[in-house]
């Protein structure tokens, strides 16, 4: 904008200077030359300096902008006061301010302008010099002057309005290209949370497989029938994994979330998780509108609530006690609560393992890969000290606004 408030007014004091040549050789009138040519002159130095400062930059603050456009009023007040003040058919450039103000500044600054425009038009009514007597007759060179008033203030109305609108395009153009890099990047982080995830999982059949295989290795004459399908059921869970990641790659990793009462899907994800961890004792509880309210369930939220339960039942082996883990699922306000009650050591502990590294059993990426996911759909995990020790973990589902969920009939 401030560019273009510098090209305009070049355009101005050419345009002055036409209109005072015009007048004073070709109509005759005796105008106080002077103070028109010294307001002319200053005003042509102040755009050359503005021009200068700006040469390398497009850009310019508010307050300077409002500098320049008070600079403009003066310029026209002083021109008009030597011009015959409201008489003068150029009095309507006075909007061309307050116009350019509307359109670059904001509310405030532009009312400022405006009431200064307001006043110095109102200054004119009461303090001017007036036009001497024009030999073809005030009346018909006054209506000459609206004519070229209204050619000259259509002129600046389109390269002012034509250049508003290609910074609108430029800028709907640049919001479109960064809605597609988002979509974009939040693509690769679905996916980048898929892969975490996976590798996540695999690590307990593969330990399994290692196990098996060391004892295979230390005394091979001591191997069994259900060894071996033990092993061929741990590789068909790593090829079910790997055969998963795969399908969400190619079909994009945002994929389509798909709706589900939020009951059926939690229990979903304990029937796919008690297959990894048979040996874990898993009570769950749901109240009656969890089984009638719809979320809509992101490809990555199973795994995220998968590698939470896992890690409820890996923080009561940890603590030395039976795996057990409690599920409760209740609804609240536009959400979905799933709380998941373990007998471990405490939020404060598990926390300080996951950062450590030193979980005896795991990654120790679970709940970061978890936090991530359910994030990413407005949701959040959060970990508190459960009564009698343990932990309750907490998973927010948003439902209604962010998922679009809905109750079923």
């Amino acid at each position: 904008m401030i560019r273009l408030l510098i090209y305009l007014r070049y355009l101005a004091v050419l345009g002055q200077l036409l209109a005072v040549l015009v007048v004073t050789r070709t109509l005759d009138l005796h105008l106080p030359l002077p103070p028109l040519y010294l307001t002319m002159v200053g005003l042509l130095a102040f755009n050359l300096l503005a021009h200068w400062q700006f040469r390398d930059r497009t850009e310019a603050t508010s307050t300077t902008l409002i500098a320049h456009l008070c600079v403009d009023l003066l310029a026209l007040t002083v021109m008009l006061y030597f011009t015959g003040g409201p008489a003068n058919p150029f009095v309507s450039l006075y909007l061309v301010p307050v116009a350019l103000a509307a359109i670059a500044l904001q509310v405030g600054p532009m009312l400022g302008v405006s009431l200064l425009s307001g006043a110095l038009y109102t200054f004119l009514m009461f303090r001017h010099v007036p036009l001497p007597h024009a030999h073809a007759g005030d009346f018909d060179l006054h209506v000459t002057g609206m004519w070229v008033n209204f050619l000259l203030s259509a002129a600046i109305m389109v390269a002012v309005l034509g250049r508003f609108m290609v910074i609108v395009r430029n800028q709907r153009l640049r919001l479109a290209e960064a809605r597609e890099r988002a979509l974009r990047d939040e693509s690769l982080l679905a996916l980048g949370t898929l892969a975490a995830g996976t590798a996540h999982e695999l690590n307990t059949p593969l330990t399994t497989m290692g196990l098996l295989i060391d004892s295979m290795a230390s005394d091979p004459k001591t191997i069994e029938i259900d060894d071996l399908e033990t092993l061929s059921i741990q590789i068909a869970r790593c090829r079910e994994h790997v055969r998963t990641l795969a399908d969400l790659a190619r079909h994009g990793a945002m994929g389509k979330p798909h709706p589900r009462p939020v009951a059926a899907f939690v229990r979903d994800c304990l029937a796919r998780w008690q297959l990894l961890r048979p040996g874990v004792l898993v009570e769950a509880h749901f109240d009656d509108s969890s089984e009638r309210t719809e979320l809509l369930v992101d490809p990555t939220l199973p795994q995220a609530l998968i590698n939470l339960l896992d890690n409820a039942a890996d923080a009561c082996e940890s603590n030395g006690v039976q795996e057990q883990v409690t599920v409760e699922v209740t609804i609240g306000p536009g959400q979905a609560d799933v709380r998941i009650l373990d007998h471990g050591p405490g939020p404060s502990r598990a926390a300080a393992a996951v950062e450590g590294g030193s979980r005896r059993k795991g990654l120790g990426i679970g709940l970061l890969i978890s936090n991530a996911s359910f994030e990413r759909v407005g949701g959040r995990v959060s970990q508190h000290p459960r009564p009698g020790g343990g932990c309750v973990t907490v998973v927010v589902i948003p439902i209604g606004t962010a998922n679009q969920g809905q109750s079923l009939p």
